[in-house]
């Protein structure tokens, strides 16, 4: 079975109201992802005081149009534990948030972590290892396989921090720290989005 007809690796990006960091997030992991791997990812948001209802922020909305991403048509949702259980990683914006995840999810502990946290330890392991090599020895042949082994090799191998490093909530502020929220997320993408291409098809 193809990766594209397989169950698709769910991935969930949270945030405080759902209108900013997690939406824009999951936008640009979703559409990364699908250039990645087509058909192998499905890439939602959640908040975890979400504003239930609103759009995607203006300020958000634009960093997307500017780089020709979909904007997600799904209003601000709030987190439910029994939507964390199902995700192979729940990727947050703040350590706060990884303590509300964990409140509705208790066992999701592992596969917890700050967006920027992960990009930063794919690359620090890769600099000392082969993830292909990695992989293979923890019996990951393919790409759901590849996800459910993630958090435990990350976590014996000690890569991640003990508290979440935050990105920059632009809410109720002007375009510039908008611009400053979208470079950090921008760049924890782009090294989850080549982590997953490097991979064969």
């Amino acid at each position: 079975m193809s990766d594209a007809a397989a169950v698709p690796v769910r991935l969930l990006t949270v945030c405080t109201g759902n209108i900013c960091r997690s939406p824009y997030a999951a936008a640009l992991l979703a559409d990364g992802l699908a250039w990645a791997r087509p058909g192998a990812f499905d890439v939602t948001s959640a908040g975890t005081h979400a504003l239930v209802g609103r759009p995607v922020d203006p300020g958000s909305q634009r960093l997307l149009e500017a780089k020709d991403v979909p904007v997600p048509s799904t209003p601000a949702r709030l987190l439910v534990a029994r939507e964390v259980e199902q995700q192979a990683l729940v990727l947050v914006m703040s350590d706060q948030h990884r303590v509300l995840v964990l409140d509705e999810a208790p066992a999701a502990h592992r596969r917890t972590v700050g967006l920027v946290d992960l990009a930063t330890a794919l690359d620090t392991v890769a600099a000392g290892y082969s993830w292909p090599d990695l992989l293979a020895d923890a019996g990951a042949k393919e790409v759901r396989g590849r996800w459910r082994a993630l958090p435990e090799l990350l976590a014996a191998l000690g890569a991640l921090p003990s508290r979440v490093t935050p990105v920059l909530d632009p809410v109720g502020r002007g375009p510039e720290v908008f611009a400053r929220m979208g470079a950090q997320i921008d760049a924890a993408v782009r090294t989850v989005v080549r982590w997953e291409a490097q991979f064969a098809r």
